[in-house]
C-alpha cells in the first residue's frame, strides 16, 4: 500500500503533537509505502531520526511551509490555530501533486490533532482517516478556583469558539463526512461529534512509545517524591496539585516545565504554605525527566481536558503510578482518575490517592509499544477499510497515475 499522511508536528524523541506524528509515521511505514506531509522546521530532527529507524526505507517525507513573510501568524497559542490552517492549504497542494504521481491507497490525517479545527486532507481521492483527534472538552466550571481569572476568561473564549466551529466550520464538517473512520483519543471527543457520524468512531489514544524512551533499568524510587511534567499553563490543572500537598506531609512536588501560569504558581504555594516542598525546575530534556520518571515516587497529572496525556503514558510506561483526575485521555492510559467534585475536595482526593500508590509500581492500560500499537492501528484501518475496497479505488487511479509518471520521467524518491 501507498499512503499519505499530513503530520503537521513531527519529531523524534519528542513527545505530545511532534511525537505522534513521528510515532504514526513510523507505525504506518511497518505495512506500507508512507509519504509524510509535514512543517519544514521539522526537517533537521527528522533526518536525524530516520538514521535509526527500522522502517526507514519505507519513510518518505515531503516539506511545506509558508512563506516567511505569512509567520506572523504563528505566534501564541491563539496565533498557531489560523497558521495551521493556511498551512495545510500548502500541504494540500503539494499532496495533489504526489497524489497524481503516487496514486495513494490511503490518506491519513495525523496532526494536529484537532476535531474542530479539521483537515483539507480529506479532498484527496482516497479513502481517508481522520485523527486522532481531540480538543473537544471544556473546562468544569466549578475548577474556576483552579485556573484563576486569565484562566477562566481564556477557558470561556474556547469553549465559544469550539461550539460554533462544530457547527459552522466547514473544514471540520467536510472531514468528518468523508473520513472513512475518525480516530478519537477519548470518548468524550466521540460523544462531541455530531451523531450521523458517531458510526465511524474509533478510540485510539495517539500515544506511542518508541525504542528508548522509557529505559528498561528497575525504578531507584525516592519516597515521598510526587512528579509533574509539562507546560505549567491554567489547564493543566498544577494548582490542584500544590493544594493537595497541604494535605501530604513530608512530600516534595517536582515541577518539570514551565509557561505563562508559573509566577501564579508559586504565589499559590506560597499562600497555602507548602512552597519550601515545591522544586520549580524550569524546561528539563527529555531524557532528564524520563530519569525523573525513574527516581519518583507518584507522577501527579491533575489535567483539566489533555485528550491524550504523553506524560502519563511515559510516566506508566516506567511503572511509575499515575494520579489523574476522571477527564479526557490520562484515565484511558493510566486507570482509574480522580472524580472531579469542589477544587478543594478534589485536592484532598488527589492527595489520598498519592499517599495511597506510594510505594507501589504501575503498568499502562493498554500496550504502549510502537509495534503493539502499529498491529492495532492496522487492524482498525482493515477494519474500516477493506484492502479490497481500496486496492479496487485506486486501482484506476493507478494505472492512469503510472502512465503519466513514465510521460514526464517522474522517479520515485
Amino acid at each position: 500500500m501507498r499512503v499519505l499522511a499530513f503530520a503537521y508536528a513531527c519529531e523524534p524523541q519528542e513527545g505530545s503533537e511532534p511525537g505522534a506524528g513521528w510515532a504514526f509515521s513510523r507505525m504506518l511505514a511497518s505495512r506500507a509505502e508512507v509519504w509524510v506531509v509535514t512543517r519544514a522546521n521539522n526537517r533537521e530532527a527528522i533526518e536525524a531520526g530516520l538514521a535509526s529507524a527500522p522502517e526507514r526505507e519505507r519513510m518518505h517525507f515531503v516539506y511545506v511551509d509558508l512563506p516567511r513573510w505569512a509567520r506572523f501568524w504563528k505566534r501564541g497559542r491563539v496565533g498557531i490555530q489560523p497558521y495551521y490552517l493556511l498551512w495545510q492549504l500548502a500541504a494540500l497542494r503539494e499532496a495533489r501533486r504526489l497524489h497524481h504521481r503516487r496514486a495513494f491507497d490511503l490518506v491519513f490525517h495525523v496532526t494536529l490533532a484537532n476535531a474542530w479545527l479539521g483537515s483539507f486532507a480529506g479532498s484527496i481521492r482516497a479513502p481517508f482517516v481522520y485523527g486522532p483527534v481531540g480538543g473537544t472538552m471544556g473546562m468544569p466550571l466549578r475548577m474556576a478556583p483552579v485556573v484563576g481569572l486569565k484562566g477562566v476568561v481564556y477557558e470561556t473564549v474556547r469553549a465559544g469558539v469550539v461550539v460554533a466551529a462544530r457547527y459552522l466550520n466547514p473544514v471540520a464538517r467536510s472531514a468528518w463526512r468523508r473520513a472513512a473512520v475518525v480516530l478519537v483519543q477519548s470518548s468524550e471527543t466521540g460523544r462531541w461529534l455530531p451523531r450521523r457520524h458517531r458510526h465511524k468512531v474509533r478510540i485510539f489514544p495517539n500515544v506511542a512509545l518508541v525504542e528508548g524512551v522509557v529505559p528498561p533499568a528497575p525504578r531507584r524510587v525516592e519516597a515521598r517524591t510526587a512528579l509533574f511534567a509539562g507546560n505549567l499553563i491554567p489547564l493543566k490543572g498544577v494548582a490542584l496539585a500544590i493544594d493537595a500537598l497541604t494535605y501530604l506531609p513530608g512530600w516534595t512536588l517536582v515541577l518539570c516545565g514551565d509557561g505563562r501560569d508559573a509566577a501564579r504558581l508559586r504565589r499559590r504555594a506560597y499562600r497555602r504554605g507548602v512552597l519550601e516542598r515545591v522544586s520549580f525546575l524550569g524546561r528539563v530534556p527529555r531524557a532528564e525527566v524520563i530519569e525523573r520518571m525513574h527516581r519518583a515516587d507518584v507522577f501527579v497529572f491533575p489535567s483539566l481536558r489533555d485528550s491524550a496525556g504523553w506524560a502519563a503514558a511515559e510516566a506508566a510506561g516506567c511503572g511509575l503510578p499515575v494520579v489523574c483526575l476522571d477527564r479526557g485521555g490520562p484515565p484511558s492510559i493510566a486507570g482509574r482518575g480522580v472524580p472531579v467534585t469542589t477544587a478543594e475536595a478534589t485536592a484532598r482526593e488527589i492527595a489520598r490517592r498519592v499517599a495511597a500508590a506510594s510505594g507501589t509500581s504501575a503498568h499502562p492500560v493498554f500496550p504502549l509499544d510502537l509495534d503493539q500499537r502499529a498491529r492495532v492501528i492496522w487492524k482498525v484501518i482493515d477494519d474500516a477499510i477493506p484492502r479490497s475496497a481500496a486496492a479496487n479505488q485506486a486501482s484506476g487511479r493507478t494505472t492512469a497515475a503510472g502512465g503519466a509518471a513514465a510521460a514526464h520521467g517522474v522517479a520515485t524518491s
